[in-house]
């Protein structure tokens, strides 16, 4: 699949709405960073089973053996996550509980990519890792998507992804509180929502443009059922995270249809903007970061306002926001091109493009 710089665009909307709601918590933003998370999601379940099904459609067409793909798509994930995550986790276990409270009981969660479950049954949020349960979350699906994808049946995939989005969907009928959102069964139809998208692009390309369509539909019902539901018209229990999805899908699946007809895109200012696309790049890293730069730049910031002219101290607030953004991006760059590029220079060690014959395929063809 050739690289969509308008997906970046994306990820740098979702990265943005999740850091605004952890920064200027109100229920506005808490809402932004519902749909940035599971807008993530979404993309990690078409990027992930496009990269999947294009080797599964390679092995099986050479008779390759698929166990190499798998053990190479896990080093590829581990290269990609694993380096600024423990980076920020054994960092976070050093400054000790004196300074993280929490960290000490936390700590197994999150070197074992468990804490949505742990913040789930306890029903609290890590005042310094409340941001990283969506990391355990992809780390699951990780963990059992590859072996489903590659190894089923072509015929029986649709029904394991609708089994994925039906799970994700009525299990939201049931929950209680915020809380419940964490459990890794109630995500899985925003990952299956964009697996969904990578099926028709990998098998129905010339089916694309209908199902844009008729998602598009879909959308427009949904929009009806939530205005319902605002006016007290509709009082049952909507699975919140499955409506969010749907718009992220169609959104991405917007940008992969015009992308594909080499069309011109609507909100081009926005999706072809170079600032939001650099910021889509190093998103992984703003995820992490954004709990962390306020604290550490706080003290030194506090100490600059003393040489704010008088004229701007009514904008010192303001001030100190670009201050702390601007923090964050440079942070994240400097992590992005001096920590995370040179370790994901090692993928080349782990491609898929060189699998090794199954045993069947070897003995067939002695």
């Amino acid at each position: 699949m050739p690289y969509i710089k308008q997906l970046d665009s994306l990820r740098g909307i979702a990265v943005l709405l999740v850091v605004l709601s952890h920064w200027v918590p109100t229920p506005v933003s808490q809402t932004g960073a519902f749909i940035g998370v599971n807008t993530f999601f979404v993309l990690s379940g078409f990027l992930i089973s496009n990269i999947l099904f294009q080797n599964k459609i390679e092995t099986e067409t050479a008779g390759y053996d698929k166990l190499p793909v798998v053990k190479n798509f896990f080093f590829r994930r581990v290269l990609r996550i694993f380096p600024i995550y423990f980076l920020v986790v054994i960092t976070l276990g050093i400054l000790g509980e004196n300074n993280i409270p929490g960290i000490k009981t936390e700590l197994i969660y999150l070197l074992t990519f468990t804490t949505n479950f742990h913040f789930h049954y306890l029903k609290y949020f890590g005042v310094y890792t409340a941001h990283l349960w969506s990391l355990a979350v992809e780390e699951q699906f990780y963990l059992v998507w590859p072996w489903l994808l590659l190894f089923l049946q072509r015929k029986y995939i649709p029904v394991a992804i609708l089994l994925f989005i039906l799970t994700g969907c009525i299990s939201q009928l049931f929950i209680q509180d915020s809380f419940d959102y964490l459990a890794t069964y109630t995500c899985l139809d925003a990952f299956g929502l964009g697996a969904l998208l990578s099926w028709v692009y990998t098998y129905q390309l010339q089916s694309l443009h209908r199902f844009f369509r008729i998602l598009t539909y879909i959308i427009l019902a949904n929009i009806a059922i939530i205005v319902l539901w605002l006016s007290g018209l509709l009082p049952v229990t909507l699975p919140t995270r499955t409506i969010v999805s749907l718009f992220a899908l169609w959104i991405i699946t917007y940008v992969i249809y015009n992308s594909y007809r080499n069309k011109k895109l609507r909100f081009a200012f926005l999706l072809n903007n170079r600032k939001l696309i650099a910021v889509g790049k190093i998103s992984y890293g703003i995820y992490l970061y954004h709990f962390y730069i306020p604290l550490l730049a706080s003290p030194y910031l506090k100490h600059l306002q003393f040489l704010v002219p008088n004229f701007l101290k009514p904008y010192t607030i303001i001030l100190y926001a670009i201050g702390i953004f601007s923090g964050l991006i440079v942070f994240s760059w400097l992590s992005w091109r001096f920590v995370e590029l040179p370790i994901l220079r090692l993928k080349s060690y782990f491609n898929y493009q060189t699998p090794k014959p199954s045993p069947e395929k070897s003995a067939y063809t002695a």
